[in-house]
């Protein structure tokens, strides 16, 4: 039994990102649709006016409700618009989904007129998986079910999350729907998204053998055991384990210099990713630990955190909104400036050999013929879009 989410319905009246031009605020359109801007986005602009559900429930499990947060721009309603989902992180045992509108990301995803809703999901140790990864997508299927009463396309939904966000996102990438993970709750609809980015999340939890103690704890509350001693419950738990070629393409962006989840497990997922044919793409953050945070302390991360967030963003955009489709810098046009862009990345990879990295200029919207690589394809299919 569900809450409808129109009974959670409170308008926030936030302030109104505008911009003035000849004394009057400036419009900005996305395909012909009125959004809230600015474009490009900026991930510095103010919140826009939106209006959010919270506490919407998705869902019960042991006896306990299961709640997500909603928010759409108030300037597109009546539209139906694509949807960014994010999950926290936490080490699976701490978090909330608080605080996710004013990220970043989400003033950027409101601004090209997205829907965003935050998860929140059992935690660990009273729950140990597949509770998490049970919760997640049935709260994806939740918001895709009632779709019309959100306002959403049930066929443009994106995933981001970070850490044990990032490592939950990619499972419901990688696993199908038959591979024993859906949990129950609205069988028949599909928890399946059309894009996900990884911020350094743990994909392959049978490597981690030499744990130090809070590893060690932590690794045992998510999974009910150490990995050494439950090798089968460790790697089913692993998103590099189910990885198929018809996968949603996926983003990872992980620091060099992580000391909790160690650089390596992006380079697993991204090796079984490209060899998947993935249309994904790995990003190094050079000098970054866990959160991106610089290392050592003053040192300059690269891609900074404003690329980093543009890189997220633009990844979800490409395969859920057609509206960008070609427009490498999201500012609403398709002009010189983006073909100048294209061009530039001829002959990039998104997955290099042997867990390569893309290059620092990567963009996801180059790849407009989506396979992992910038080529002549993808310019014949811009001088088509022009």
């Amino acid at each position: 039994m569900t809450r409808n989410p129109g009974s959670a319905l409170a308008v926030l009246v936030l302030s109104l990102a505008s911009v003035s031009f000849s004394g009057a605020q400036q419009e900005w359109r996305l395909g012909g649709r009125l959004v809230p801007g600015p474009l490009p986005p900026d991930p510095a602009a103010a919140l826009p006016a939106l209006e959010v559900w919270k506490d919407v429930i998705y869902g019960y499990a042991d006896g306990r409700a299961l709640k997500l947060d909603f928010a759409r721009p108030a300037v597109c309603a009546g539209q139906t618009i694509p949807l960014a989902v994010f999950v926290h992180g936490g080490g699976w045992h701490s978090g909330d989904k608080d605080g996710a509108f004013n990220t970043s990301y989400a003033r950027m995803f409101f601004q090209l007129g997205f829907a965003v809703a935050s998860v929140n999901y059992r935690l660990s140790p009273e729950f140990q998986f597949p509770a998490h990864i049970h919760d997640c997508k049935l709260a994806v299927r939740h918001l895709r079910f009632h779709a019309s009463q959100f306002g959403i396309d049930p066929d443009r939904i994106g995933l981001w999350g970070s850490s044990a966000g990032g490592h939950l996102v990619s499972l419901m990438a990688a696993a199908d729907d038959d591979d024993g993970l859906e949990g129950p709750g609205l069988a028949g609809t599909s928890s399946r998204p059309q894009a996900v980015v990884d911020h350094f999340g743990p994909t392959d939890l049978t490597v981690f053998l030499d744990l130090a103690p809070g590893q060690a704890a932590t690794l045992a509350g998510f999974l009910g055991c150490l990995p050494a001693d439950c090798p089968e419950t460790a790697r089913r738990a692993s998103p590099a384990a189910y990885v198929t070629a018809d996968d949603p393409p996926v983003l990872i962006i992980h620091g060099d210099q992580d000391p909790v989840v160690p650089y390596h497990q992006a380079e697993i997922f991204a090796e079984a990713l490209r060899t998947a044919g993935n249309a994904g793409a790995l990003i190094k953050v050079l000098n970054a630990g866990h959160g991106f945070t610089p290392v050592p302390a003053g040192a300059q991360i690269a891609p900074t955190r404003n690329e980093i967030s543009f890189l997220t963003v633009a990844h979800l955009a490409r395969f859920i909104e057609p509206a960008l489709f070609g427009d490498l810098d999201m500012d609403g046009d398709r002009d010189l400036f983006d073909l100048v862009a294209l061009v530039a990345l001829l002959g990039s990879q998104g997955f290099g050999p042997g867990a390569a990295p893309a290059p620092p200029r990567w963009n996801p919207l180059a790849d407009l013929v989506p396979d992992g690589r910038v080529d002549g394809l993808d310019l014949e299919a811009f001088w088509r879009i022009r």
